[in-house]
């Protein structure tokens, strides 16, 4: 048995005007994230030492909810605007932010599958290609981390599911914190007689074959249902959704890097135009009645430039200026050129690869199409993706194309601008061929105005999600160059075909590639849900005041040992400073399925506890042993810090019914019992109880909050105002404590018989 021995080891103030709101330490680290009234979270040390500070996402923006991903390394944050933001706990980066409906989060789970499934995954998905791009950074092209960076999100060999629960009484399940994979309608499953409000607690079983639930009965309500869920379908397919999830994670990043290099792209060319594309504009809006193309036409052709024209190419524009601009629209076309190259049609490419494998698994619809995976909606995310990648070869043509046009249109303008000034000419410069010639007169009456517009090329048009208005020949486009080169193309069906269309550009393209990529997922989590059934259901009426339900103390526990597989819920009014606290164990394993049984334990009568009136002020479990409760005394600046043992509570625990009606701690069906009272204790080994429990009394120090790491032997204490933190080290050997005030620690023995 864990001795329950502890010893302060810090006492630490917290500075700003925030109070301190959620602390939650981490499994596997000496890490605690807590978060305050302002929306700010911080990651501490055991120390107390920052780590990072998350800011706060917005005014009046709270945070409801946070939990670890179970190995540490990703944190997960809940909002009350809905929003859920992932952060790798090392850098403190946010690694993925989404929002399930928009409803505020109130309540977050996040549980490991018990096996590993990465090597049965890997018998259906083919090998991975060569590593991703690099995520391009926007405001700085040569910049970017590489995709697989995302070290919080990648190559989990254990399926875990991130549950979500949110304030209309829907319940979320996303694989690896990314995947959609679970749509819980709790007032549908329930029959819809009453509309179910925020999921106040939910927590799994080891294979997540089974949820335990608790939640308001509706909104303005102190009744709160209790519930299990058992999700079959999810256990059935461990293997299929893990391989999902796989390919989702790789989908959605290769996704992420195709919107970064878009963005980019944007960039380069308005930084490549916007200075002599600008100087056009206010040559054309001096007079309305000429135009530049059709001046500078008549300046090639019969080397006579008017007065306009001839002060806008000598004062406006320069040589010099047009110097610079050339060489600035040349480096913005290569490193556009570098962008589609090494970005987009690399991270397409691997893009298609992945939609190719969900096609395969798609078509494998005796194990994929139970869970809503449709082999047609794949197969238009493919084709979708098909072209987009013949877009990006129109766009880089266009790109080629706009290089070849502009450098002898560039080179031309300089020569005349020198002609003008009476200038030197260089004599690399001075001639020029009849197929320049050529070139400047077919750049002039197509490819300069646009729409009464001046646009000095026609890259512009790809980028923005709205119909080319001006479509290349069919005898430039390179797909319709493939179908003219091979008829055989001609006679294939529609479906078998990639579908690009003339007039759209690479932003329509690539925002209809992101519909039919979510299409295809977006089926999934109902199909799960809908699988799901609701065996145990029953009400719990609390004492405590109707706004102040979202206030109550939930903790919950997973037990997954061969001899005991459950789940306990220990829940209690602290809003209310109740007497007491509320212990439900939800059975999972196969030979006791579906027995639930609770009691309800009272500090009413503490005979071996410091005399006085005692009120919970938060409940823990420490490990599976061992349950912690924090107490403070009636008109007391005292606190105490017990710690019980779980098989002596779970003892006294009843079975009761699912059913629904009224049931709180004077109901029958509920055993109601004092840990501390004679009577209930002498059923009990004394041995037993002198090992599992103990108390310490903390002087001077109204405690409110507990936070508990089992693996790291550690406690944190919060005081009443929550300016105030005491660290105590637990487990400590007796002789390591016998500096310790006698009386301040205590066991429950002292004094029995």
């Amino acid at each position: 048995m864990v001795s329950c021995m502890m010893r302060q080891s810090d006492e630490k103030h917290i500075l700003g005007t925030a109070s301190t709101e959620i602390l939650l330490w981490s499994s596997r680290r000496d890490l605690i994230a807590v978060s305050n009234s302002s929306g700010e979270v911080f990651l501490r040390r055991l120390s107390w030492s920052k780590v990072w500070k998350l800011p706060k996402r917005g005014d009046g923006i709270k945070i409801t909810a946070i939990v670890w991903r179970p190995d540490s390394v990703v944190l997960a944050v809940g909002y009350s605007s809905g929003h859920v933001v992932l952060v790798d706990v090392e850098s403190g980066e946010v690694v993925h932010t989404f929002n399930p409906c928009g409803e505020p989060i109130t309540a977050l789970s996040w549980e490991n599958c018990s096996t590993s499934l990465k090597e049965e995954a890997d018998n259906f998905l083919l090998p991975e290609l060569l590593p991703q791009p690099s995520k391009v950074n926007s405001s700085k092209l040569d910049a970017g981390s590489a995709l697989n960076g995302d070290k919080g999100l990648k190559h989990e060999e254990l399926l875990s599911i991130l549950w979500i629960g949110l304030k209309n009484g829907l319940i979320y399940g996303f694989a690896f914190g990314l995947f959609p994979c679970c749509l819980l309608k709790l007032s549908e499953m329930s029959g819809g007689s009453n509309s179910i409000g925020a999921v106040r607690s939910v927590f799994p079983n080891g294979d997540h074959s089974q949820l335990c639930l608790l939640a308001d009965v509706r909104a303005g309500s102190s009744e709160v249902l209790l519930m299990t869920v058992e999700t079959p379908l999810i256990t059935h397919c461990l293997k299929e959704l893990y391989g999902l999830g796989f390919l989702y994670r790789q989908i959605t990043g290769l996704m992420d890097c195709l919107i970064s290099a878009q963005k980019a792209l944007q960039e380069a060319w308005e930084d490549a135009l916007v200075d002599l594309e600008s100087k056009m504009v206010r040559y054309e809006s001096n007079d309305g009645k000429s135009s530049l193309s059709v001046d500078l036409m008549e300046l090639l052709m019969f080397g006579h430039a008017g007065i306009k024209l001839e002060k806008f190419l000598v004062t406006d524009l320069t040589d010099k200026g047009l110097k610079r601009i050339g060489q600035a629209v040349e480096l913005s076309y290569s490193n556009m050129q570098k962008l589609l190259i090494k970005h987009i049609v690399c991270a397409n490419y691997q893009l298609s690869h992945y939609l190719t494998q969900l096609c395969g698994l798609a078509k494998q619809e005796d194990r994929f199409s139970c869970l809503g995976l449709q082999v047609n909606s794949c197969l238009a995310a493919y084709r979708a993706a098909g072209s987009f990648t013949a877009k990006t070869a129109e766009l880089q043509q266009v790109i080629d194309g706009s290089v070849k046009y502009l450098k002898t249109f560039f080179r031309w303008l300089y020569v005349t601008i020198l002609r003008l000034s009476d200038e030197t000419i260089p004599p690399e410069l001075a001639t020029s061929t009849q197929q320049d010639v050529r070139f400047i007169a077919n750049f002039l009456a197509k490819d300069f105005e646009t729409d009464g517009q001046v646009r000095l090329d026609r890259i512009g048009q790809y980028l923005r999600n709205e119909p080319l208005t001006f479509v290349a020949s069919s005898k430039t486009r390179p797909w319709d160059m493939l179908v003219e080169a091979c008829p055989s193309i001609a006679h294939l069906q529609d479906s078998d075909l990639f579908q690009p269309r003339a007039e759209r550009s690479l932003a329509q393209e690539f925002a209809h590639l992101e519909h039919q990529v979510k299409a295809s997922f977006e089926a999934i989590p109902s199909a799960v849900g809908q699988t799901a059934s609701l065996p145990f259901i029953t009400d719990l009426t609390l004492d405590c005041p109707q706004d102040s339900v979202d206030k109550i103390r939930i903790t919950t526990r997973s037990i997954n040992q061969p001899k005991d597989m459950c789940n306990l819920l220990g829940l209690t009014n602290s809003t209310t400073h109740s007497s007491g606290f509320y212990l439900f164990e939800f059975a999972s394993e196969k030979e006791r399925k579906n027995l639930t049984r609770a009691a309800f334990f009272s500090f009413g009568k503490c005979d071996h506890l410091p005399p006085g009136e005692y009120k919970i002020a938060d409940i823990q479990f420490y490990n599976n042993e061992i349950m912690s409760v924090l107490l403070s005394i009636e008109r007391s600046a005292n606190s105490i810090f017990v710690q019980l043992s779980l098989g002596l509570l779970r003892e006294q625990l009843a079975p009761i019914v699912s059913r629904r009606g009224p049931f709180n701690s004077f109901h029958s069906d509920v055993f109601v019992s004092s840990v501390f009272s004679q009577g209930n204790l002498r059923s009990v080994d004394v041995n037993t109880l002198i090992e599992a429990s103990s108390f310490r009394v903390l002087n001077d120090f109204q405690a409110t909050a507990l936070g508990l790491s089992s693996s790291r032997k550690v406690a944190a204490i919060f005081s009443s105002s929550k300016r105030k933190v005491r660290i105590f080290d637990m487990e400590v050997e007796e002789e390591e404590d016998e500096d310790q005030d006698i009386e301040d620690v205590s066991d429950l023995s002292h004094g029995m018989f």
